[in-house]
């Protein structure tokens, strides 16, 4: 018989309340005070800014080199000048004499010699060319320095002694070959290689005198600094030039100024020696009189255009302004020495027959005389050659450039000077009268011999200096 199925169990009833299950409680927040919750954020800010300096902290060493290495390698000349210069005056400081003398920018040598120079020049010398021929034998200071460039104006004296100064580097003792169109108040007297905005901060900044200059913006130009291009083409450049006797600038054109090589007194051009000076090549060292007459002849007619054309009377804006600069350079504690190159006899016995042509420069000397003896101020030499014991034709190099020995002929040097100067036995600058204007002859003698032509001050005019030189005139 089959088993039988068990029997299934009855549901279970459940029974339902009506109570509803209760949801668990919550806990409730506590509110933080706002003060806490800013210090919190704060810390956390401190915290990861902190992690970000740390960083960058470690590449600092990187950019420090990066910054460093574009200043001064500077290849495009926005913060150490422009590389020719550079290269020269590099040269300069290491004692050597530079070539190519004729391709030089010499506003730009003098001032990066400012900037470069580690200690200051005990003396430095100012002036247009007729000042390149003072050295440091001539002066008697080793540590001469002649800051002198072709053709300079009253703005290219004052800016190089203000660089010298705004650097830290003020000389005891400033020499200025004062040229006569200092004090002359056209544009006539400016010349155009000048900077111009260099000297308008010298006024505006020194002396107090307003100018339209403006405080150049710095920052774009600084910005250069951190820039990675700039820094890689630093690298090239400096990897391609390192140790080369040959240098080529931003452009890879070769840079044609070199050390001198062999004696300097041989040269075939006109050479930069290391003490700012000029010494001119052999041949136009070496000239006869005759020669040297001829080129004082040629410069009679064109004398007016060295910055004295319409010349005629002296500006008292540009008196005020010499002044102001020798007061300024004395306060520096600088002593200020000035002297009066003289011309070639031919040219200046030219100009004293004409001399309602030149009012301007015959009135210079004798203002500069009084001033120099209101002032105690040194003062040597003369624009006349007369005026100078002893001053002969080859003592020039042409009409307006007087050589080294006609320099030794006036000037003592330095050293006698400020001794002269302490001693109270300086020479009295009113004790020379230049001659301003020539006499009518007077009537022949007995034996019918032309007296000598007499000047405005009553002294005795010297001769011609040969028959020739009355011809050439």
């Amino acid at each position: 018989m089959p088993a039988r199925s068990p029997m299934p169990a009855p549901p279970v009833k459940i029974q339902r309340g009506t109570a509803t299950k209760r949801r668990p409680a919550t806990r409730r927040r506590k509110r933080v005070h706002p003060l806490l919750r800013f210090l919190q954020g704060l810390a956390r800010r401190l915290f990861f800014g902190g992690k970000t300096a740390f960083k960058l902290l470690l590449l600092a060493p990187v950019l420090v080199f990066m910054v460093a290495f574009s200043y001064n390698v500077d290849r495009s000349g926005l913060f150490q000048g422009a590389l020719a210069p550079r290269r020269i005056v590099d040269l300069m400081l290491q004692g050597y004499d530079v070539t190519n003398f004729e391709q030089m920018d010499e506003r730009e040598v003098v001032q990066l010699f400012a900037q470069d120079v580690a200690e200051a020049p005990e003396a430095i010398g100012i002036g247009s060319s007729r000042v390149l021929q003072f050295n440091r034998e001539n002066t008697g200071v080793d540590s001469f320095f002649n800051m002198g460039v072709t053709g300079a104006d009253v703005r290219d004296n004052m800016t190089s002694y203000y660089k010298m100064v705004s650097y830290g580097k003020t000389p005891k003792v400033l020499l200025w070959s004062l040229d006569p169109w200092v004090f002359y108040g056209s544009e006539a007297a400016f010349d155009e290689r000048a900077d111009a905005e260099l000297y308008n901060e010298f006024l505006t900044k020194v002396l107090g005198v307003p100018t339209d200059y403006e405080e150049p913006d710095q920052v774009e130009l600084w910005r250069a600094l951190a820039d990675p291009a700039y820094f890689q083409g630093n690298v090239d450049y400096y990897l391609k030039n390192r140790g080369q006797s040959v240098v080529t600038d931003d452009d890879g054109n070769t840079i044609e100024f070199n050390p001198v090589e062999g004696d300097p007194y041989e040269q075939t051009t006109t050479i930069k020696r290391a003490d700012g000076s000029v010494l001119y090549d052999v041949a136009f060292r070496t000239q006869t009189a005759d020669q040297i007459r001829t080129l004082a002849a040629e410069a009679c007619m064109s004398f007016n255009s060295v910055h004295m054309e319409g010349f005629e009377e002296l500006s008292d804006t540009q008196i005020q302004a010499f002044d102001s600069f020798i007061r300024y350079a004395q306060e520096q504690g600088t002593t200020v020495i000035l002297v009066l190159s003289p011309w070639h006899p031919y040219l200046y016995e030219y100009l004293l027959t004409e001399p309602d042509a030149h009012k301007g420069f015959f009135q210079v000397e004798n203002w500069v005389r009084q001033y120099a003896a209101e002032n105690n101020i040194p003062l040597y030499g003369s624009y006349d050659p007369a005026c100078i014991e002893g001053l002969q034709e080859t003592d020039f190099f042409d009409g307006l450039h007087c050589a080294g020995t006609g320099i030794e002929r006036f000037f003592p040097g330095v050293p006698q000077a400020l001794q002269d100067l302490q001693n109270g036995t300086l020479p009295d600058p009113l004790a020379v009268q230049p001659r301003t204007r020539l006499e009518p002859a007077e009537p022949a003698g007995e034996e019918g011999e032309a007296a000598p032509e007499a000047t405005e001050t009553g002294e005795t005019a010297e001769a011609e200096p040969t028959d020739t030189a009355a011809q050439e005139g």
